[in-house]
């Protein structure tokens, strides 16, 4: 069995990596100037992104989960630089500490301690510190239709 710890392994001093499946099939996209949809891994990040991290081999042992990570927001602070979709996957958020906002498709939601946000594929997304504390959030990214999809023919290939 293997244990993690958001502690054991820090990305932008806030976030962590948990656990991360093998196989990248989850898209994360931005919108672009003309309001469509384009893949973020497509720009050059000024800092190492958490997806392009790749955990210990033990903890990269989930088969169906995409990731599982940790994030402490400190105030004023947002879990991403823009709005995002995953159009291939839904994501559970668990609010772990704190209070902030969920800003899911047109709704702004109040978030604390021990709620519990679903996140459906294609809704743009977004989590925001707006309390004077750390805010923390535990996601979990599980892929879904064609990211189900990839998923299964990355799993084969590698077999």
């Amino acid at each position: 069995m293997t244990v993690a710890n958001w502690k054991t392994q820090p990305y932008n001093v806030i976030q962590s990596l948990l656990f991360n499946n093998p196989h990248r099939v989850i898209e994360y996209r931005v919108q672009d100037g003309q309001g469509g949809w384009r893949n973020r891994a497509d720009s050059p990040a000024p800092v190492k992104r958490l997806y392009e991290a790749e955990t210990p081999p033990e903890r990269t042992c989930l088969e169906t989960i995409q990731f599982v990570h940790h994030m402490l927001i400190p105030p004023g602070g947002r879990h991403v630089a823009e709005l995002h979709i995953h159009p291939d996957a839904e994501e559970i958020v668990v609010i772990t500490r704190g209070s902030g906002v969920a800003l899911i498709g047109d709704d702004r939601l109040e978030v604390t301690q021990g709620d519990v946000v679903h996140v459906a594929p294609s809704v743009e997304h977004e989590f925001r510190n707006v309390g004077d504390d750390m805010f923390g959030v535990l996601f979990v990214c599980v892929p879904t239709g064609a990211g189900l999809d990839k998923l299964r023919e990355a799993q084969q290939a590698g077999e």
